[in-house]
């Protein structure tokens, strides 16, 4: 992932502002296999055929697509939703206990 760090130098008065944004990439956004294929590209030339680079984003992305098709397949869930699935469990339980309270045993037909 890459964030922005804007810094701001110190100016005198009146003077106009000058603002610097770098851009930096967090440590988790290259897995080893990424960081392998980027080494092999760095020694590419532009004599070399176009078959013998790696297309990193292309790659990148047939892992993806191939990791949410199979989290789709098996309905795995993060932990975050299985947490709103269960704060949902508990809150419809609540209602129905409340339910149940206010509306007697359900024999008031």
């Amino acid at each position: 992932m890459l964030t922005k760090l804007a810094i701001v130098p110190i100016s005198l008065k009146n003077h106009r502002r000058r603002v610097t944004i770098r851009a930096h990439k967090s440590e988790d956004a290259w897995d080893p296999e990424d960081i392998r294929l980027i080494n092999e590209n760095k020694n590419w030339k532009a004599t070399d055929p176009e078959e013998d680079v790696w297309d990193i984003d292309s790659i990148r992305d047939a892992r993806r697509y191939k990791r949410e098709s199979l989290e789709a397949a098996f309905k795995v869930k993060t932990e975050e939703e299985e947490e709103a699935l269960n704060k949902m469990r508990e809150r419809i339980e609540k209602w129905e206990q409340y339910a149940d309270r206010e509306m007697g045993s359900g024999d008031w037909n």
